[in-house]
């Protein structure tokens, strides 16, 4: 196998050309992420706030629904001597609402918790949660 012998010119031609080129790439090519992370960070500002406007509506919405828990419980146990406002908000928090609905032997009760309202309202303003127990 025979080996061409290549031009030195032409070696330094290329080492020329090379060294032009990524010089003018890097020129160019200054304040490129700046420009990408103030295109992106909107963005990602967004999906942090709906994502933490959402973790607290599943957090409402859990005590809520032990809140209604515990209505239902204290009902069913202590008679309807019980205040189901008073208890609701003792687990949920204030600005809770219960409402109670005494049906063919059952106890219904729904507890309805405020949410603060996220950007674009894609959070709802209010979570529910419902229990029903056997009345005795």
């Amino acid at each position: 196998m025979r080996m061409r012998r290549v031009n030195p010119g032409l070696l330094q031609a290329c080492s020329r050309c090379r060294s032009r080129l990524v010089s003018w790439w890097r020129r160019n090519d200054r304040g490129a992420v700046t420009a990408e992370f103030a295109t992106v960070l909107p963005a990602v500002m967004v999906i942090a706030l709906v994502l933490m406007g959402l973790g607290r509506a599943v957090a409402v919405s859990m005590s809520c629904q032990d809140a209604a828990s515990a209505v239902a419980r204290e009902l069913i146990v202590g008679g309807v001597d019980a205040d189901p406002t008073q208890i609701a908000r003792s687990v949920a928090g204030d600005g809770v609402s219960a409402s109670i609905d005494h049906a063919a032997g059952l106890v219904h009760v729904t507890v309805s918790c405020p949410v603060i309202p996220g950007p674009g309202n894609v959070i709802p303003a209010e979570v529910r949660g419902t229990a029903v127990g056997i009345d005795q």
